[in-house]
């Protein structure tokens, strides 16, 4: 385990409380989930002090114009991180990402039956009103990135909203940063808007030392089985199978903003 903080220090992680077995409120109003385990158990590991606090996702990041900004919440200092963020080129110009610990995937959704004939293999959108959810890395940039033309784009508060602008035939497609979207079409093929051999990862404010202990410490833990044994068991706590990624990819120091080899990289074995 690293060291303890020498200072009282409490770090804090915000969560929406609305993805139910990840982060949510239980019959006690207990804020529980697979985040909140997975944040605590790090927390352990570092020596950290740190809490979970609740906040809606667009203090983590909002969309205007096409381009993602910080939320309020992140940039004022109100918690230090966000949890549960695709690692995108984009988020990198602004914040400071984790390593991935969860697999992404990224989905075109439709009302049933695909009523605008709808094709996410096409390379040219502009006949279609696409929407996304504000702050999503299912956005313009990653459209952009896989060579897709795009015309007009219209951004939901949430998915409840989103879900309307379908039914009211205000958008053709929902581009999501999920596999799934109930009781939409999800058509094939899906994407990846995060960086190569990445994946979801914590979402710091650029600069913040959070990312300088957490790295280090989440790679020794991966390394020694510790979190692929921690996913097997919350898979049997949640009954269901969650996604971690095997090894946190050894390739991301790339795209780290403030240090061109990371002091931890060499946690790292050239088979990870």
């Amino acid at each position: 385990m690293a060291a303890p903080d020498p200072d009282d220090k409490v770090w804090t992680f915000a969560v929406s409380g609305r993805i139910k077995i990840y982060s949510y409120l239980d019959k006690q109003g207990k804020l529980s989930g697979w985040t909140v385990d997975f944040v605590n158990e790090v927390c352990k590991q570092a020596r950290k002090k740190c809490s979970m606090v609740l906040a809606e996702f667009t203090e983590c990041t909002y969309t205007d114009r096409n381009i993602n900004y910080p939320g309020r919440g992140l940039n004022a200092g109100w918690f230090d991180a966000c949890t549960g963020y695709t690692v995108t080129e984009d988020r990198l110009s602004t914040y400071d990402m984790s390593l991935a610990y969860l697999k992404a995937v990224s989905t075109f959704a439709v009302l049933p039956g695909n009523p605008s004939g709808f094709d996410p293999s096409l390379d040219d959108y502009s006949n279609f009103t696409i929407t996304h959810l504000t702050g999503a890395c299912s956005n313009a940039a990653c459209m952009t990135r896989f060579g897709k033309k795009y015309g007009n784009i219209k951004i939901a508060a949430n998915l409840p909203d989103a879900k309307q602008i379908l039914a009211n035939k205000e958008a053709d497609a929902l581009f999501y940063p999920r596999d799934n979207v109930t009781d939409l079409d999800n058509l094939s093929p899906k994407f990846h808007c995060e960086i190569k051999n990445s994946g979801t990862g914590i979402m710091a404010k650029k600069g913040s030392p959070l990312v300088a202990w957490w790295n280090p410490v989440f790679a020794k833990w991966t390394k020694s089985g510790g979190f692929a044994r921690f996913c097997k068991r919350a898979s049997k706590k949640y009954n269901f199978e969650f996604e971690c990624l095997s090894s946190p990819t050894r390739d991301f120091s790339d795209y780290l903003p403030h240090e061109d080899k990371p002091a931890w990289s060499n946690l790292f074995s050239p088979n990870l």
